[in-house]
């Protein structure tokens, strides 16, 4: 499982069948701070429903558009799928 505890992790995309809010108490409570914006802090994005779309670029986030310019400029960003996170929360309920 990923550790992101002290790490700064943004959320982007709906993340069904989880709401916006109980991903960040789940998140919260593993230890990370989560923030609504991609900055020079950010360590990891979750990217929700929609947003890993390669052949339809114009339909990311600002966020997801925001980490992908800060890991071309060389910020280390994990870039997490909807897929990796929910196995993440069920592992942590197992």
């Amino acid at each position: 499982m990923m550790d992101v505890t002290g790490k700064v992790v943004v959320i982007t995309g709906s993340l069904r069948p989880m709401t916006r809010q109980e991903a960040t108490e789940f998140l919260e409570q593993e230890g990370a701070i989560v923030q609504n914006y991609i900055s020079s802090q950010t360590d990891i994005l979750v990217a929700g429903h929609k947003q890993l779309d390669l052949f339809e670029p114009d339909r990311r986030s600002k966020k997801y558009e925001a980490a992908l310019f800060r890991k071309a400029q060389g910020q280390a960003i994990t870039i997490v799928s909807e897929e990796t996170f929910f196995a993440m929360v069920k592992k942590s309920h197992d």
